[in-house]
């Protein structure tokens, strides 16, 4: 190391070389992004700070009026660190050279490595000889020499490009993927990186060549520029090519223009703006087109009860023009208060799939606006809901006039900061506003003149919905205190009382017993008292616990049972996770009455090879009064559900964790008089070698007043294999024994590392209303291009 007058000498010799030097040099600029290439306004160089000068020796040359440093030279200066086996400072020229092994590395990161570094005597222009430059983002560049020019433009002669890491084991060998080019201009000013007689290189082989392109600098996140187009075909619109345009207007907001061609229907534009702002952020996204064969839409005619031949797309697909407009944005107000929507509005209800644009709903699209506020201790939520079938479905369950319009959904939860009587006080509330144009009705037929596994039904209507204005207001104040008892028992009380007015105005169907009060009101208060008994047993190599628990819940009959609309409480599965639940169904438009006691074991355990398992078991009985559940409301909810005798179902479940790549789950409901399975859920998961491969079985029965007239039993596969070095196969698939047909399959190659990702992959899709076959191909090569191709088959 060289201290004292000859370090202070070499200091003042080599400091304004030195500095030059490492500002000049490709990838070392401070303040500025890891691949700037070159000296920015904004640097400000410090005089005075210092330096560490280590070398072998320094030479003085008087009459040359030179100075070097000679042999296993490092100098560190301001985080930064320059290696050579010679650094000599030329001061009749006013030049720095750096030669031998020359090693640069910035406080970036990013490290330069060159045979010789020659820096002009402005250090703004110079040259530097056999380059490579390796940065923190793991891309890298190498050539022949590197030229400075103009002060903002670094040309890589001969250059080479790729973001693929060089084989350890073999640094000679080509990477997966690289760019040769006769030149490498990076402009520092306009964050691009041009390549000129370039040529693009797989394993070494040359496959594709292109006088000129452009692409942003990888450390730049948004430039302006042309993204990665997309190929895709399909039997309506043919071949089609979409070529996405980003605009960065500021660093704030920009624009996404993306016209495509298809084959068959002409050019389609879309729009997309995107706003961040102080305190949230927005997108609008808007597409269209003038069809040029609208009836290729058209699906062959079915013969209506007229005699008519009615299209499927009929009424939807043969407008000329055909469009669509969707926003979505969130706010916050300030810390407690956010707003926001999701909405779209489009011409017609199959553009958007049939373009597959804008958003990836095939069904249904919900429009949404919403207000939410929440604290340490309450919540506030408002929002509206707008529902739009996209399918084109004849069904008569996809009219759009049987979706409920919501305006507005009003929920809300406020706990009090005092205990009551040592517990804990909260008050729930809910609002519920909505509407429909029709009716939505289903029928069970009779056993004559047909018949469904046996079931005999007389014929009856039951409504999803019924036509006209609904209101509901819902206040619930509630109260729970958990106790622990001698042993470590665990006993929580808890009470209720609530109350629930309605106003109600139908419009179409009035169905029979439907309550003839247009402003109905219920009060259903509630007592409780559940115990839990935690026991464990620790032995060699493992841990159990068994924990016995019991819940009783005391309440008078449902007041008006059946003889209200029931919109939000129509989803009712009985299973483990709902056993102990005090009010079991899923809304507010239906409570829970009656006296009713809920009972099970839970059992966990812990195993020192790394193995858990959790299961538990329990039924529920109804004590007193009358059986919500075997009430039926206008939508047919409690029959079949397992709740609607006395004794309930059993249910359960069962987990399992190896701790070794292996899971597996068994969830059932079982007939409380045969144990026979009324549903059931077989699953798994597992990685074995090269094989990672997950399985779920279904199996429900029929539940004709829900309208599901026969048993449902499906399986769902998916499985990844590693076939090679980076190399997987892949597929997935769901089979539906009820219809005795595949529903769904898919199986595709992909290979995958850090520079690079490509795929290909066929899928079909059957038993919808668009069934679809396709292949998809995909490509990424990281930091430079990235594309796509679908295409539908026959």
């Amino acid at each position: 190391m060289l201290t004292g007058p000859k370090a202070g000498i070499l200091r003042r010799a080599l400091l304004p070389a030195l500095v030059g030097a490492l500002l000049v040099a490709p990838g070392f600029a401070p303040r500025v992004h890891a691949q700037d290439f070159g000296l920015t306004s904004d640097v400000k160089i410090k005089r005075d700070a210092q330096m560490l000068v280590e070398a072998d020796e320094l030479v003085y040359d008087y009459d040359r009026k030179t100075v070097s440093a000679v042999g296993n030279v490092k100098i560190y200066y301001t985080g930064y660190t320059l290696e050579a086996e010679t650094v000599t400072y030329i001061e009749v020229t006013a030049k720095l050279i750096a030669s031998g092994n020359v090693k640069m590395t910035d406080p970036t990161g990013v490290v330069l490595y060159a045979e010789q570094i020659d820096i002009t005597d402005d250090f703004r222009d110079g040259f530097v000889g056999s380059l490579r430059v390796d940065t923190p983002d793991q891309t890298h560049f190498a050539a022949e020499r590197a030229e400075r020019t103009n002060g903002d433009q670094t040309v890589f002669v001969n250059g080479v490009y790729t973001a693929c890491e060089p084989c350890k084991e073999n640094p000679d060998k080509p990477p997966f993927w690289q760019v040769k080019s006769a030149r490498i201009v990076v402009d520092d000013k306009e964050k691009l990186i041009h390549f000129h007689n370039a040529t693009f290189e797989f394993f070494g082989l040359p496959v594709a060549w292109v006088p000129y392109f452009t692409t942003a600098d990888p450390s730049v996140k948004r430039k302006t520029g042309f993204l990665a187009p997309i190929i895709g075909n399909s039997d309506t619109l043919g071949w089609s090519l979409s070529t996405p345009y980003f605009i960065a207007l500021a660093p704030s907001y920009d624009v996404t223009l993306t016209p495509t061609y298809y084959e068959e229907q002409g050019f389609m534009g879309e729009v997309e703006w995107r706003q961040r702002l102080r305190k949230g952020q927005y997108s609008l996204r808007m597409a269209g087109i003038n069809q040029d064969n609208p009836k290729n839409f058209l699906k062959d005619p079915y013969t209506d009860a007229a005699g008519n031949k009615v299209y499927a797309h009929g009424n939807y697909s043969q407008d000329e023009f055909r469009g669509a407009i969707t926003s979505a944005g969130r706010f916050s107000l300030n810390k407690n208060w956010t707003f926001g929507w999701d909405g779209t509005i489009s011409t017609d209800r199959t553009f958007t799939r049939d373009y597959n644009v804008l958003n990836d709903d095939t069904d249904f699209t919900t429009s949404e606006v919403h207000l939410t506020g929440l604290d340490d201790r309450n919540y506030l939520d408002v929002r509206a809901e707008y529902f739009q079938v996209l399918t084109d479905s004849m069904s008569a369950r996809y009219s759009q006039g049987r979706q409920a319009v919501i305006s507005p959904v009003i929920d809300g939860n406020h706990i009090f900061d005092n205990p009551v009587l040592g517990g804990q006080l909260s008050l729930t509330s809910n609002l519920t506003v909505l509407s429909r144009e029709e009716d939505d009705p289903f029928t069970i037929y009779g056993q004559d003149p047909s018949a469904y596994n046996g079931i005999a039904s007389d014929g009856t209507t039951y409504y999803r919905g019924l036509a006209g204005e609904y209101v509901r207001l819902t206040e619930e104040l509630g109260w729970e205190r958990k106790m622990i008892a001698p042993g470590g028992q665990v006993v929580t009380a808890f009470a209720s009382l609530r109350g629930d007015v309605f106003s109600v105005d139908p419009t179409g169907a009035v169905p029979a017993g439907f309550t003839d009060e247009s402003t109905p009101g219920r009060i259903m208060p509630t007592a409780g008292l559940e115990w839990r008994y935690p026991i464990m047993a620790s032995l060699p190599g493992s841990t159990h616990i068994f924990e016995p628990m019991a819940q009783i819940v005391a309440r008078p009959d449902e007041p008006l049972a059946g003889k209200l609309e029931n919109d939000d409480a129509q989803s009712l599965i009985f299973d483990d996770t709902i056993l102990m639940r005090e009010d079991k169904f899923s809304g507010y438009d239906r409570v829970e009455g009656g006296t009713r006691v809920n009972y099970g074991i839970h059992y966990a355990g812990t195993f020192d090879s790394g193995l858990t398992l959790d299961s538990l078991f329990g039924q529920s009985y109804m004590v007193s009064g009358e059986n919500s559940f075997a009430v039926d409301d206008i939508s047919g909810v409690g029959g079949y559900s397992g709740l609607e005798s006395r004794a309930s179902d059993y249910v359960g479940r069962v987990a399992l964790d190896t701790g070794r790549g292996t899971q597996l789950m068994m969830r059932g409901r079982f007939d409380q008089e045969d144990l026979g399975v009324n549903y059931g859920e077989v699953g798994g998961a597992t990685t074995i070698g090269a094989v990672t491969a997950s399985a779920t079985y279904v199996y429900s029965r029929e539940q004709p007043t829900a309208g599901k007239l026969t048993s449902t039993s499906q399986i769902t596969g998916a499985a990844s294999v590693k076939l090679a070095d980076r190399w997987r196969a892949f597929g997935s698939a769901v089979y539906d024994f009820s219809a005795d047909q595949l529903r769904r399959d898919s199986v595709g190659v992909g290979y995958d590392n850090s520079c690079v990702s490509l795929s290909i992959a066929y899928s079909e899709t059957r038993g919808v209303d668009i069934p679809e076959r396709s292949v998809m191909f995909r490509l990424l090569l990281r930091t430079l291009a990235e594309g796509q191709v679908n295409t539908s088959i026959q």
